[in-house]
């Protein structure tokens, strides 16, 4: 007969230990958590929840400080000039509101110094650098006695066209347009044309 060794025999006990091993282990730890231990409760009552109710708090500032009223003492004082200094100066009242009649409305265009015009004109120092002409169309608002009293800028090339322009014509004086014999203030069209010569 064959002699049985230790190892021989473990071989085919091995699942059978392993079962044992693995019930002990279950047994222990059901024991263990499952003791006879009288299970406390809290014996306090519970209350119901209070409800609070959300609120707008009206913040109320304190009341301002009420200044104290100051009385200025007025004295005689001496009696303003009497006399009138009249000065040789007119001085010209300019309505608020001038109707200003469009172009086609007027018998003959007014009259604009072109001279002074070019003489008052500034070339753009950065479209002169590169070469650039342009054409700026303005609309003038001149009133019955020639002065021009508004410019808007219809169309602007850019490069500082329209404002060397504008600078050129503000303040300058022309010969009034006229309709049906008379002065008027007129809406007139005028273009400035920038070329290098």
């Amino acid at each position: 007969m064959k002699s049985l060794n230790f190892t021989s025999v473990f071989k085919y006990y091995r699942p059978f230990l392993f079962f044992i091993v693995f019930l002990l282990h279950a047994l222990l730890i059901y024991s263990l958590n499952f003791k006879d231990e009288p299970v406390v409760t809290d014996t306090e009552e519970f209350v119901d929840a209070q409800v609070f109710k959300l609120v707008d708090v009206i913040e109320q500032l304190p009341p301002l400080p009420v200044e104290e009223k100051t009385y200025v003492e007025v004295t005689n004082q001496p009696a303003a000039s009497e006399k009138i200094i009249e000065t040789e100066e007119e001085v010209r009242i300019v309505q608020e509101e001038i109707d200003y009649l469009p172009q086609h409305k007027i018998s003959s265009v007014p009259v604009i110094p072109s001279r002074e015009v070019l003489s008052r004109i500034v070339y753009p120092p950065l479209a002169l650098k590169q070469g650039i002409e342009g054409i700026v169309y303005l609309e003038l608002y001149i009133d019955g006695e020639g002065v021009i009293r508004k410019i808007n800028v219809l169309k602007d090339p850019g490069h500082g066209f329209a404002q060397s322009a504008v600078a050129a014509l503000t303040g300058l004086t022309c010969i009034p347009a006229n309709a049906n014999g008379k002065n008027c203030a007129v809406r007139y069209r005028y273009p400035v044309k920038f070329t290098l010569n």
